[in-house]
């Protein structure tokens, strides 16, 4: 098998444009003429939307523009991609290109793109059993890869994250279970269900859950709808937080970019303050409502002890011919790198009241006081949504702890 030169990028049936390695692992993209005359600019800080010739001036994703590199996923999904190209191709992790896991990609990026030729995956069942699929994932975290890659590389799709998962259509009532990827019936709606590997905890689904319901109440974050499934695993039942998809609405895709591919910015070091994505946030949507959003956001990540807050957790969707920012994700207590947070707050990695100060005057948020207040009022809630979604006393109590020493420090 050759490695892949050339491929056409689409978005909803329209050419987006190509994507053509060229000599010493540089890559080259082109918008197509049609998509010039009806189409938008799909990475408006990296991209200029002519019909020239465009090569990415940074390496950091490769050579890929930072656009294409989010159809591509990290962690779990690079694992099952790798094993498959292995198994497939006899490529070793070293010699597959990123045009090759483009390819391997196809239609399931998270997103709007689609990337052809792809990769033939083969034939697998419309329907299938999430208990099947979630002790195939942990077999595959295990090594034991040959008899479960096929399934799980079908489902898994695109999403980034090192925990595995899997996205699939679910019927209103969150039943009955169905491939994603083709045309999903009435009555179903796009989902991301996370499993658990052997380093998560065992409560890792429910606290994600409580940490929505937390979200929901904190005044002007937009959170899609969640849930936890509860799915049968040696001989009982397993709590998997489960997401719904905001960039599918029925069977149409919305295209969607990270901050950290709309910046050419890697998510795996830090290198974003808030400031710098208040400005992004600002200068793409043109909506200040969007930038008091994005606000609240970081007042909720750091009352709530959520230090991921990487340039892969903040992304911004195109809808309507206008951007948006995205409804909020990847919500959980974490302490990030060195227990700080991954986008620095005014500089630093556990801020004070002061830096949520100059960062709100320096982006004219005039009621940022009620925005920390606001959320400070939702974040108290913490042991009795937790307590109502089923997290344990022990579990509780260590967030809690956590959540008064970053009260005090902020002297809220």
């Amino acid at each position: 098998m050759q490695h892949f030169k050339k491929l056409k990028v689409m978005m909803n049936g329209a050419e987006v444009g190509s994507i053509v390695s060229g000599e010493r692992g540089s890559i080259h993209f082109q918008y197509a003429d049609s998509f010039l005359l009806h189409g938008f600019n799909i990475s408006p800080f990296s991209l200029h939307f002519n019909n020239r010739v465009q090569s990415a001036e940074s390496r950091v994703f490769g050579g890929l523009f930072g656009v294409f590199n989010d159809s591509l996923p990290d962690g779990w999904g690079l694992l099952l991609m790798d094993r498959a190209l292995k198994e497939q191709f006899g490529w070793e992790p070293h010699e597959i290109t990123p045009l090759d896991r483009l390819a391997y990609i196809g239609n399931k990026a998270m997103g709007a793109l689609e990337y052809l030729p792809e990769i033939n995956a083969g034939e697998t069942s419309n329907d299938f059993n999430l208990a099947e699929m979630a002790k195939s994932a942990f077999l595959v975290t295990e090594g034991e890869s040959l008899d479960v890659i096929h399934q799980l590389r079908i489902h898994g799709g695109s999403p980034g994250g090192a925990r595995p998962k899997v996205t699939v259509a679910m019927s209103q009532d969150l039943i009955t279970c169905k491939s994603g990827f083709d045309e999903i019936p009435k009555g179903f709606s796009h989902w991301i269900v996370k499993f658990r590997s052997k380093e998560d905890a065992l409560e890792a689904g429910l606290a994600e859950q409580a940490y929505s319901e937390m979200a929901r109440i904190a005044g002007g974050l937009i959170m899609p709808d969640t849930t936890v499934l509860k799915i049968p695993e040696n001989q009982e039942l397993s709590n998997y937080f489960s997401v719904k998809r905001f960039d599918r609405i029925n069977n149409a895709k919305i295209h969607m970019v990270s901050l950290g591919g709309l910046a050419e910015a890697s998510h795996r070091v830090p290198c974003m303050d808030y400031d710098g994505l208040l400005d992004i946030v600002s200068a793409i949507t043109k909506n200040f409502s969007d930038v008091e959003m994005a606000f609240r956001l970081m007042v909720f990540n750091i009352m709530t002890h959520n230090k991921d807050d990487h340039v892969k957790n903040f992304a911004f969707i195109y809808a309507e011919n206008s951007w948006r920012l995205s409804p909020s994700f990847d919500l959980t207590f974490s302490a990030g790198m060195n227990n700080e947070h991954t986008t620095a707050i005014n500089g630093r990695g556990n801020p004070l009241m002061t830096d949520l100060e100059a960062l709100a005057k320096n982006h004219s948020i005039k009621r940022w006081r009620s925005i920390v207040d606001e959320v400070r009022e939702s974040a108290l809630k913490w042991p009795l949504i937790a307590t109502e979604v089923g997290v344990s006393d022990s579990i509780i109590a260590r967030y809690e702890k956590e959540f008064s020493l970053i009260r005090q420090r902020l002297s809220v």
